[in-house]
C-alpha cells in the first residue's frame, strides 16, 4: 500500500474510531437506513444507532430522539446525537432538515463525523454504506488505535 493511500485510510479510520468511542459512551448516531447501521455495527460500534427511515415523519423522529436521549438536565452543551446522513442530494436535504428541527428545539447536534468523512473521502463515495469498499483496511487500522488518546 502506498503512503498516500495509507495516510488517507488512517484519517478515515481515526474519525470512525473516535466516534466509536463516543457512541460506546452513549452518543447515539442517526443514519438513513439499515445498510448504514450495518456498516457501523461491522466497524464495531456497540452504542445506540438510530435509523431515520422507519416510516415516521421527521417531526415524530425528532420528538422520539429528544424524548429518548435528551440529558440536558445534566449538560445543555453536550450533543443530543451525531447525524450521519449520506452526502448525496437526498442525504443533504435530510441532514439539513433534521439538524434544523433538532436545533430549533434548543438541542445540540454533532455533524463532525459526517463532515470529516465527506472531506476525507473526497467524492470516492456519496453514501455511508459505500464506505464498505475499505472496511477491512479500516478495521485493521482501528485495531491499532486501542489505548490511544
Amino acid at each position: 500500500m502506498n503512503s498516500g493511500r495509507k495516510k488517507w485510510l488512517h484519517k478515515i479510520a481515526k474519525v470512525f474510531y473516535e466516534y466509536k468511542q463516543k457512541n460506546q459512551f452513549g452518543m447515539p448516531i442517526v443514519v438513513e437506513g439499515l445498510r448504514d447501521k450495518k456498516l457501523l455495527l461491522d466497524l464495531g460500534y456497540i452504542g445506540p444507532i438510530e435509523i431515520l427511515n422507519r416510516g415516521w415523519s421527521l417531526e415524530k423522529f425528532t420528538t422520539y430522539l429528544i424524548e429518548k436521549y435528551d440529558d440536558s438536565k445534566i449538560s445543555n452543551i453536550s450533543p443530543l446525537s451525531s447525524v450521519l446522513m449520506d452526502w448525496d442530494r437526498t442525504g443533504e436535504e435530510l441532514q439539513k432538515k433534521l439538524v434544523h428541527m433538532i436545533t430549533s428545539m434548543d438541542k445540540v447536534v454533532d455533524e463532525s463525523l459526517r463532515l470529516e468523512l465527506i472531506k476525507a473521502l473526497n467524492g470516492r463515495t456519496k453514501t455511508v454504506e459505500g464506505i464498505r469498499f475499505i472496511i477491512d483496511e479500516l478495521l485493521e487500522l482501528m485495531s491499532t488505535f486501542i489505548g490511544e488518546r
